[in-house]
């Protein structure tokens, strides 16, 4: 049986994210990760590979204070993060 992929709101999401607490935007990274661990070809992949962007953005935002971060610092605090959360 296959399932359709659920699309996600690339301008709804980010908004989402700001209303979560730190603890619940951990629990997605560590969710989706665990969720494409287990199934990286699932039709939802994407999905989940977007709420992790999306959730460590969101605490790189915060952070920085509220600042933007460059692409470079981003992609770098995405791997500090995926380090704390292999921990």
């Amino acid at each position: 049986m296959t399932t359709a992929a659920r699309e996600i709101d690339h301008a709804a999401y980010p908004r989402r994210c700001r209303r979560l607490s730190e603890a619940e935007l951990l629990y997605i990274i560590a969710d989706c990760r665990e969720s494409l661990a287990a199934w990286p070809d699932c039709p939802n992949a994407g999905r989940y590979q977007d709420e992790i962007s999306y959730a460590a953005a969101e605490l790189e935002r915060r952070r920085r204070g509220g600042r933007r971060a460059r692409p470079a610092a981003a992609e770098a605090a995405a791997a500090e993060l995926a380090e704390l959360l292999d921990a």
